[in-house]
């Protein structure tokens, strides 16, 4: 491996670690050094799949390895932390899966050690690179709407976990998962991306019966750099799923819709924007790989409201800090 390449472990190998696999088989200035999860059937699955990314004894070895620069975490959020120390242990650049935790307290302690070890780290939201969501900047930043007036989250999912998710079932839980932060959790990390820093004025929470299980639907009112923010999710029943994020202005509107196609309101109609499409195995999404140009210098401070600008990494993705359920739409 050359001193231009970045070395990568990969801790977690269910569906959002083998996609970290799978966008990182075409890259050539990286290199999976080491790949692990706990389950053996889930490494297996991995070694027949993916021919460049050896799997490891154990993830303190493959987070251990000299030739390991950055960590990415893509395991549930109750094991971040044990990861992200292991990480900060062995000098290694964290690179991690929202949510960063899954309590408040268990994240503020998350910030505050990777403060004192002075780890570079980012948390991974599809929206720092996505294609649709850096037009839809550009758009807003070019007047396309005039000034905005209001944002507009919409979220339904006929099945929670969706099918492709069906494997994870602390997806469905409580304590760990659930649509506020597996999917709401990257909205609202648009409004701040675009708008500023995002305040909590109202929510309402429904959940199951069995108190296991996760939000049946939630509706929230936020303020978003002094816009009006307004959220409703849900999920279970008939219909397709829907995704739709929209900024309304003075003269017109902009959408995201099912994540990645851009609209744009204009004389009484919705049109399609066109959205280059990156080179990456899903170019929608340009889901990242941890291109973390900033690991060798300093991190920003963990501690930077997030109002301030991202940190300066090709995914944009800010430096760790908790969403406090107590301020947030959850």
């Amino acid at each position: 491996m050359s001193n231009d390449t970045i070395g990568l472990a990969v801790i977690g190998l269910g569906v959002i670690g083998t996609r970290m696999l799978a966008n990182t088989a075409h890259r050539a200035d990286y290199s999976i050094v080491g790949a692990w999860d706990p389950d053996e059937g889930a490494r297996e699955r991995a070694r027949a799949s993916f021919a460049h990314a050896p799997i490891a004894r154990s993830a303190e070895a493959a987070i251990a390895d000299p030739r390991t620069r950055v960590v990415y975490v893509g395991t549930p959020p109750g094991w971040h932390r044990h990861y992200a120390q292991l990480a900060s242990r062995h000098g290694k650049a964290l690179f991690c899966e929202k949510p960063l935790a899954a309590d408040v307290a268990e994240g503020e302690a998350m910030v505050a050690e990777l403060a004192r070890a002075g780890t570079p780290n980012a948390l991974n939201y599809v929206f720092a690179t996505a294609p649709g969501a850096r037009a839809l900047e550009r758009l807003l930043a070019g007047g396309a709407i005039g000034r905005p007036l209001a944002i507009e989250t919409q979220l339904f999912f006929s099945r929670w976990p969706r099918d492709w998710q069906a494997s994870a079932r602390w997806l469905s839980l409580r304590a760990e998962g659930g649509f506020v932060r597996e999917v709401l959790s990257h909205f609202v990390y648009l409004m701040i991306d675009l708008f500023g820093d995002c305040l909590h004025r109202e929510s309402f929470v429904e959940y199951a019966d069995d108190p296991s299980l996760c939000e049946r639907s939630a509706a929230a009112l936020l303020s978003c750099g002094g816009l009006p923010s307004r959220v409703l999710a849900s999920s279970g029943g008939g219909g397709p799923d829907e995704v739709r994020f929209t900024v309304r202005g003075e003269r017109g509107a902009l959408r995201l819709e099912n994540w990645h196609q851009l609209l744009r309101f204009s004389d009484g109609a919705w049109v399609e924007e066109p959205v280059p499409i990156a080179p990456h195995p899903d170019g929608r999404t340009a889901s990242c790989t941890p291109e973390m140009r900033c690991t060798p210098t300093s991190p920003d401070s963990l501690n930077a409201s997030p109002s301030r600008p991202p940190t300066e990494s090709a995914c944009r993705t800010r430096t760790c800090r908790p969403v406090d359920s107590r301020n947030s739409a959850s």
